[in-house]
């Protein structure tokens, strides 16, 4: 809560600073507030109840050096409860180079940590007023993996191409390694599992277009692989076993607008399994409980109507579905029936909120818990309710 306090405080410091500055150097941020209220199972966390207050702050910067070069960054604070690690954090720092092209072409490079491009909300979906709700549809954009699929450390390539005719292409292709901390092993082995993940080098490709104005498609894969060393030990005695995640994912994306609607769809393909290595004779044993598939279907459909500037109305559907027969059916799929409302009441300030009712529970932490006296997230039917305020400078 300090470190939140402090990046508030300086965000709201920064405020007298025009968000466009004079020069070379621009400002601006944001500072939202949010409550999730859940009726059963543990979305928020496995110490915090069923529900919890979200607080965070992010405070951006953009320094063009010349037309060439630039340096630009985002800074987040966040609380938001057990299953995440709060303080401050990095979202984004990179040393960004534009090649001198012709003026139907923008290319460039970003060294450093950058955005993944993963489906339409996923390089923005940190600051609250670029996505659509309070929660994403968990299906393109899982609550287990939030921070694996949001930055990664390297380096990244766009091409933009502007046509004659108004269209607009768009192409990204990146390698980098996504940063881990302990949070993400708890969510996957429980609240008492240690040690973190490490990443390999991981690659991801975009392509992206706009034939008219009122079209969006996208087309992306993403090659995700990481490693749990030396502290996977399902028991008290010295069993220890590396653990490893191995996926490939695929997402389709297609968007249609209008002057009062917006249409969207996307759909996910995940292809990849689990294994385990034992350090020792007796840890080999146990590695078939750990080897599995994760392959996995899911999509959602979101239509958003706007009533005038200020409001606007949300409903979505959201499926997700492991294809493996042998997981349990509460962990293999979850629906999502939401709706929900936006309220616009100033230029800098914005209200959201919304109500999910959820059949199973596939995309909650923890994964495999490791301490079977625990029953994670029994309840099949279940509802969620959020609210948020947000503030951007």
């Amino acid at each position: 809560m300090k470190t939140f306090i402090l990046l508030l405080l300086t965000s709201l410091s920064t405020i007298a600073v025009p968000a466009y500055g004079q020069g070379k150097v621009s400002w601006g941020g944001f500072v939202s507030a949010s409550y999730i209220g859940v009726n059963a199972n543990n979305y928020y966390g496995y110490n915090s109840g069923d529900s919890g207050p979200l607080l965070e702050a992010g405070l951006r910067g953009y320094w063009l050096i010349n037309r060439n070069w630039s340096v630009s960054g985002l800074v987040i604070a966040q609380e938001t409860g057990d299953w995440f690690e709060s303080g401050i954090e990095v979202d984004y720092l990179s040393l960004n180079y534009k090649i001198p092209s012709h003026e139907d072409w923008d290319i460039g490079f970003k060294l450093g940590r950058f955005k993944i491009s993963n489906g339409i909300y996923g390089e923005t979906r940190d600051v609250p007023f670029t996505r659509p709700s309070i929660v994403l549809p968990l299906s393109v954009y899982p609550h287990i993996l939030k921070e694996q699929s949001l930055r990664a450390d390297g380096l990244r390539m766009d091409i933009d191409y502007f046509s004659l005719g108004g269209q607009e292409y768009k192409f990204a292709a990146s390698i980098g390694k996504e940063s881990f901390d302990e949070s993400f092993s708890r969510r996957f082995f429980g609240q008492d599992q240690e040690g973190t993940f490490e990443s390999e080098w991981n690659t991801s490709l975009h392509f992206s277009m706009r034939p008219t104005a009122n079209w969006y498609v996208g087309l992306e894969y993403r090659r995700l692989k990481m490693h749990l060393e030396d502290s996977l030990n399902p028991s008290p005695i010295d069993l220890p076993l590396d653990f490893t995640i191995d996926t490939d994912q695929y997402i389709g994306s297609l968007q249609y607008s209008q002057q009062r609607f917006e249409i969207t769809s996307e759909i996910t393909l995940r292809r990849g399994g689990t294994y385990a290595e034992g350090k020792n004779q007796p840890a080999q044993g146990l590695e078939p409980l750990f080897d599995g598939s994760i392959d996995m279907n899911a999509y959602y459909v979101q239509g958003i109507y706007l009533i005038n500037q200020q409001w606007n109305l949300l409903a979505r559907y959201d499926n997700s579905h492991f294809i493996d027969d042998d997981i349990e059916k509460n962990l293999r799929d979850l629906e999502d029936f939401a709706i929900g409302a936006t309220w616009n009441f100033h230029q800098n300030f914005q209200l959201k909120f919304e109500h999910h009712w959820f059949v199973g529970t596939s995309m909650l932490p923890p994964v495999n818990d490791l301490n079977p006296q625990r029953n994670n997230n029994p309840e099949r039917y279940w509802r969620l309710f959020a609210l948020q305020l947000s503030y951007r400078f």
